[in-house]
């Protein structure tokens, strides 16, 4: 891709590979602080399943570090467990930081 995109938040490779990663390490933090409340709460994974309707072994599967769970699976989890998420959407400014570093260079 070339500097002078229309949109530089694609500027580079390596900016969408830093931006999925850290996408990737937020969206497994919250499925581990669910966890940590379903665990907080004296719930079993079976109590979740019974909750949700479904087997056990689904409940692990949505647990688990590589699991990629629809968002509506997210939140019948949280509902299940009694907690709350909180979304948050911001502009990742990282492409300021490049354009200010060219400026500055």
């Amino acid at each position: 891709m070339s500097s002078n995109t229309k949109w530089p938040h694609l500027m580079t490779p390596e900016t969408l590979r830093t931006r999925a990663k850290n996408l990737s390490q937020s969206h497994r933090q919250m499925i581990s602080d669910l966890v940590d409340v379903r665990i907080a709460r004296g719930m079993t994974q079976d109590d979740v399943a019974a909750v949700l309707g479904v087997t056990r072994q689904r409940v692990s599967r949505m647990e688990q570090y590589d699991s990629n769970p629809r968002l509506e699976t997210i939140r019948r989890y949280a509902n299940a467990v009694g907690a709350r998420i909180e979304s948050q959407v911001s502009m990742d400014d990282c492409h300021e930081n490049q354009r200010d570093a060219k400026r500055a260079g």
